[in-house]
């Protein structure tokens, strides 16, 4: 019997129904594929395309001061952008293949200076070798100088919580280059027509152009067990240990984490999902310390450096619930688990609530929308918590079978409470632009 697959969402890594040789119910698989390349929750031939747009920036924060000594705030850019990507699903007998790209190069008119481009490439492939064994790889490798546009920044229609390291929508505190890529692989272990043990890890990596950010050196494995109870139920163990690194000399981490989690599906259209444990994080590195008065006056030094080992154990878990129909997608996601920052923050635990939602009609529009909150609080670091609000929607319209009208507005809020001063600033981006695109559906971009 031929290995099948439904594409479902769940807490840690692409949800599926499989059946080999019997149904296995939701589950938690591996990476893979998962829904790359999927338009609205379902798989599409690939797309490509290429938009022409005018763009308005505002509250561009880039790593710098005001001879003033104040952070550096761009306001009321404006100019053109270039936009290609392509995304799209291809499927063999055995086998899935998933790309995402997209890339932008923009010019301002009043402030070339800050011309740049950003690019994010995601590609998954899974392989059933067997109706016991199958593989999954995934590579996420990108670059960008702006918050906006910053893989995870609009959410995404996936209903699952991101489980890539490098593109969470914290990426990015201040505007300036940063260049990541995250490599995965997963074996998958089908043990009995009700059992899949999953084991696997990645490697990855971000370098930031400004020399005042800690970059990051990381790798992580993970074993998986699931236990499918019903046709609707599936209940099941996770493990992971993470490791990071902070060059040149920030410090490093390592983390344990376990949860149990249950997957339920609701209906012909819905699915849930949730899990809960806990993470012990062992932090080394060192921290800026106020001298006492004798030994400022004895060294002429008001401030001095202080390494610390900290070793805590914090809460973890999530929830997910998705609406899959015809034609759209709703994922409403909440999450609390360590993530290694933004190179301010270092290792941190966050918690985050996102909505996302894609609607693609079946001869015009393509409609999406995506809001988030996402809060970082440094583990071991003595700085206050830095949250960030984010919302935003888009369009396309299909005026020919080749040509699309596409337009976006996105925003964020980004905060830090201080006692004397604190960061408190927001900004916004919006695009409209005429793309494109050969194909028969509207372009799905959200």
């Amino acid at each position: 019997m031929k290995p099948i697959r439904t594409a479902l969402l769940c807490a840690f890594a692409s949800c599926a129904m499989a059946q080999y040789g019997g149904y296995l119910g939701p589950g938690v698989l591996s990476r893979g594929a998962g829904d790359i390349g999927q338009a609205s929750g379902n798989p599409v031939d690939l797309r490509f395309y290429a938009t022409i747009s005018g763009v308005y920036d505002n509250g561009i924060h880039p790593f710098a001061l005001t001879p003033e000594g104040n952070l550096v705030n761009i306001g009321g850019l404006y100019g053109v952008q270039l936009d290609l990507g392509a995304y799209g699903v291809h499927q063999w007998r055995q086998s899935e293949l998933g790309l995402n790209y997209s890339g932008d190069f923009y010019h301002y008119e009043n402030a070339p200076t800050y011309d740049g481009s950003s690019h994010n490439l995601t590609l998954g492939y899974t392989y059933q070798k067997s109706h016991r064994l199958a593989f999954d790889f995934r590579v996420v490798a990108g670059t960008s100088a702006l918050g906006y546009g910053v893989p995870g920044f609009y959410g995404s229609t996936n209903t699952q919580l991101p489980s890539n390291v490098v593109d969470q929508p914290t990426a990015l505190l201040f505007d300036n280059r940063i260049y990541y890529t995250q490599v995965s692989a997963d074996v998958d272990f089908i043990l009995s027509p009700r059992t899949i043990l999953v084991v696997g890890g990645e490697g990855y990596l971000t370098r930031y152009s400004a020399a005042g950010l800690a970059s990051l050196n990381g790798w992580s494995g993970r074993a998986s067990l699931q236990r499918t109870l019903s046709r609707t139920k599936t209940l099941g163990f996770t493990f992971q240990r993470l490791h990071f690194e902070f060059p040149p000399a920030f410090g490093s981490s390592d983390e344990n984490m376990g949860e149990v989690f249950l997957t339920a599906v609701l209906g012909p259209r819905w699915t849930f999902s949730i899990s809960g444990g806990a993470f012990e994080s062992h932090v080394q590195g060192v921290r800026q310390v106020a001298l006492s008065p004798v030994v400022a006056a004895l060294l002429g030094e008001t401030f001095g450096e202080q390494t610390f080992n900290i070793q805590n154990i914090f809460p973890s878990g999530s929830a997910s619930l998705t609406g899959k129909f015809k034609t759209s997608l709703l994922g409403i996601q909440y999450g609390q688990t360590v993530v290694p920052g933004n190179g301010v923050y270092l290792t941190s635990r966050q918690q985050s609530a996102t909505l996302n939602y894609s609607y693609t009609a079946l001869r015009k529009w393509n409609l999406g929308a995506s809001g988030g909150y996402f809060r970082l609080q440094g583990i071991g670091q003595n700085i206050s918590p830095y949250t960030i609000f984010s919302g935003g929607a888009g369009f396309t319209y299909s005026l020919t079978r080749m040509f699309h009208i596409i337009g976006r507005y996105d925003y964020r809020h980004q905060q830090i409470a201080v006692t004397n001063a604190g960061f408190n600033v927001t900004g916004s981006r919006a695009t409209l632009g005429l793309s494109f695109s050969p194909g028969n559906l509207p372009l799905t971009l959200w």
